[in-house]
């Protein structure tokens, strides 16, 4: 798009980037326009055989006003008058005069806006007239920051990409080179591109000298932890290597079932675009709170060999007028600049709903924000594997939920007696002790607890018991523990779970067998009091 918009002569455009030496680099390459700029070193200059070569200009003599002296200048002002009337002399019409803002632009516009309005003005006579000699100046205003809202309507807005893996090679091997290989491992070349990812060249180069000082060499892990420091410092975003795997988590056979073949797919595309289909890449997960969505969000991760990346819309809402907006972009442009990533949104249901009310409550702030995660949503690479979870969807808009949003949408209730059983023998199996535990005691005695209860239960009572007797739990610890702890979710939230189950009977896949043959008993109130193996078919959801 930039160098489309470039080559047509666009009035103005506005260049968003970290990267104002890199992006001015890029425009030069492009031919056919004659370019122009100011820069702290060379004042108002022309590139010219690939440098920019300083441009003399004539002002008034502060010693002798009647007379007026050659010289360079750093001024907007001269600079631009200097190339209008000179324009179709020494000045063509194919011109572009390129400008870096260092600080926020808004008083820049208040001064310059009406000259930029006015080359629209002459643009459109150039395009009715069908004479290239009426063609504005062009200008590009690179900058760190938005175009000021009062004056977007002026510009053709552009984000200028951060490198991507092939650029952050150059870089690479520019160091390799100018030093003879001493400071480069060429074996951990992609583990540094790799590591480099979402870094900005000023950033990425700065890093890659930081670990040559403290590392003697560039180390991919310095690099990676640095930008990991910075992004969690930036508090909208945190990005960290999956630690727990599917075999930590109990039950939940069919959601890691589906996981683990879509992974075979998502690494082996070529085989998913034999079958004609594509892997999974969006999953919004449903449930009771504290049934193991967030531990599934983690091993998904783990099965994909990728990064997990956590957001969730609470933390990109700002009290700044526009600022959770600009967050929430932040949040999608980061994720697409270190794709491939597992991103993992959380809190789903809560955080974006209550649209309905967005004017009265927050001017409106929520309605832009989740209009710009619908359009993040849409536009995340396919090399990015998303997953959202909720506790409730009641009040979302039909249009988060609609077909082409997710590729599953998966319920995850309560965990079932032999679920139990699973929870309960990972969470226990650490203790060093010679008892051997009942599960199926524990898991009778644990009915309608969470996975996330039973891990309370559990570290509770181990507390207790080691204070006050000095000594390991045992099985009658938690039998008599078990009816005494408090806050127990199906207790005070019965009737939401009830209908969560009804919901998920009519509308969602399920990520257990074991619950769904559980559901008509949870909806009804009732459990079985022993474990009995229950036919695993799903036929009855039909009648």
């Amino acid at each position: 798009m930039l160098f489309s918009q470039v080559q047509l002569g666009t009035p103005a455009i506005w260049l968003k980037t970290l990267d104002p030496y890199r992006s001015i680099e890029c425009l030069t390459s492009f031919e056919n326009r004659d370019y122009y700029t100011i820069d702290s070193i060379n004042g108002f200059s022309k590139y010219v055989n690939n440098l920019w070569k300083p441009i003399l200009v004539e002002i008034p003599d502060r010693d002798n006003p009647d007379n007026t002296i050659e010289t360079t200048t750093f001024d907007f002002t001269v600079a631009y008058h200097y190339l209008i009337i000179n324009k179709n002399k020494s000045v063509s019409n194919n011109s572009t005069f390129i400008y870096s803002l260092i600080n926020k632009p808004d008083d820049f516009m208040m001064t310059y806006g009406p000259l930029i309005s006015s080359s629209h003005e002459k643009y459109r006579k150039a395009f009715w007239s069908d004479d290239i000699d009426d063609m504005p100046l062009q200008f590009i205003f690179i900058s760190a920051f938005d175009s000021p809202k009062d004056y977007n309507y002026l510009f053709t807005n552009i984000d200028f990409g951060i490198p991507n893996s092939l650029e952050l090679s150059s870089i690479l091997n520019h160091i390799e080179n100018s030093t003879d290989s001493l400071m480069l491992d060429s074996s951990k070349k992609q583990q540094i591109v790799k590591a480099g990812l979402g870094l900005n060249e000023s950033t990425f180069i700065n890093l890659c000298l930081t670990s040559i000082v403290t590392d003697k060499d560039i180390n991919p892990e310095t690099i990676y932890n640095m930008k990991m420091a910075d992004i969690k410092r930036n508090g909208i975003l945190e990005i960290k290597k999956p630690t727990i795997t599917f075999d930590q988590i109990g039950g939940l056979d069919n959601i890691k079932q589906i996981i683990n073949r879509n992974a075979i797919l998502w690494h082996n595309p070529d085989k998913a675009e034999k079958f004609g289909i594509s892997p999974i890449g969006r999953m919004l997960m449903v449930g009771v709170p504290g049934t193991g969505k967030s531990a599934i969000c983690e091993a998904t991760a783990s099965a994909l060999g990728l990064d997990l990346a956590r957001t969730g819309v609470s933390q990109v809402m700002n009290s700044f007028v526009g600022q959770s907006e600009e967050n929430m972009r932040n949040v999608f442009k980061q994720i697409s600049f270190m794709a491939p990533l597992c991103v993992w949104i959380d809190e789903f249901g809560r955080d974006l709903s209550g649209g309905a009310s967005s004017s009265q409550v927050d001017a409106g702030t929520t309605d832009r924000v989740h209009a710009e995660f619908l359009t993040g949503l849409q536009e995340l690479p396919k090399n990015v594997f998303l997953m959202c979870a909720a506790n409730q969807l009641e009040n979302l808009r039909p249009e988060m939920l609609r077909a082409d949003r997710f590729d599953k949408i998966m319920f995850v209730g309560l965990p079932s007696f032999k679920e139990r059983v699973d929870i309960l023998n990972i969470y226990l199996q650490d203790i060093n002790t010679d008892h051997n535990f009942n599960y199926e005691e524990l898991a009778q005695n644990t009915q309608y607890f969470t996975g996330a209860e039973i891990k309370s239960l559990i570290k509770e009572i181990k507390f207790n018991v080691a204070l006050e007797e000095m000594r390991t739990i045992n099985t009658l610890d938690i039998v008599k523990a078990a009816p005494k702890m408090r806050n127990i979710l199906w207790n005070k939230n019965r009737q939401m779970i009830q209908d969560l189950y009804v919901t998920a009977i009519e509308q969602w896949d399920w990520a257990s067998t074991d619950q769904f043959n559980d559901a008509k008993l949870i909806i009804s109130g009732n459990t079985p009091n022993t474990y009995e193996p229950k036919n695993q078919s799903l036929k009855w959801a039909n009648k």
